[in-house]
């Protein structure tokens, strides 16, 4: 992961810990390398596992059980070595995690990501009542997400927005907002 004092992967695009328990029976995230305008940016798709036997909202249970979140928490900590270890190379690096990551911006998935300020969710910039991708028996929800490291900023130094063109509507292209980031390079 080192090409002199800058970070590097050794194969663009590539799977991060493909072998990790975490990815059994799940997809496995896409990390690449892109430059652009003399600029790196390393980015790493995910779609993490789905919410699929959870209890819902309306369960007996307050809160519901949500056992489909331990696989998406272990997904989160590989994700989040993985930046750390482009980070440990490269303090700067420009890092954007992205994706379905099948978890709200407040769970402990996305705190796994974000753990020791490796990630900032880009959804925290937007007001709360705009921070929603996906609606699910009438409730807003954050499932699709990108996250970026410290070298491409916070929210003063991108534009950040999740188009509700989807979620809402009865006729969908799919039943995912798309998201949208723009950083300078």
């Amino acid at each position: 992961m080192r090409s002199g004092k800058r970070a590097a992967l050794s194969h663009s695009p590539g799977r991060i810990d493909p072998q990790n328990a975490a990815w059994a029976n799940s997809r496995k995230p896409l990390a690449g390398e892109f430059v652009f305008r003399g600029r790196t940016v390393f980015v790493i798709a995910n779609h993490f596992g789905s919410k699929g036997g959870d209890e819902g909202l309306t369960s007996h249970h307050q809160p519901p059980v949500r056992s489909s979140e331990v696989q998406r928490l272990k997904q989160a900590q590989a994700v989040n070595g993985f930046v750390k270890d482009i980070r440990a190379v490269q303090r700067d690096a420009d890092v954007v995690v992205l994706g379905d990551i099948n978890d709200f911006e407040f769970s402990a998935t996305t705190k796994a990501l974000q753990d020791g300020g490796a990630l900032y969710p880009a959804v925290k910039s937007l007001p709360k009542s705009e921070r929603y991708s996906y609606v699910y028996q009438g409730n807003s929800q954050v499932l699709d997400q990108i996250l970026t490291s410290p070298g491409v900023g916070d929210e003063d130094d991108f534009s950040y927005d999740s188009v509700h063109i989807n979620a809402e509507f009865s006729e969908q292209n799919s039943d995912h907002d798309p998201q949208v980031l723009r950083f300078k390079p």
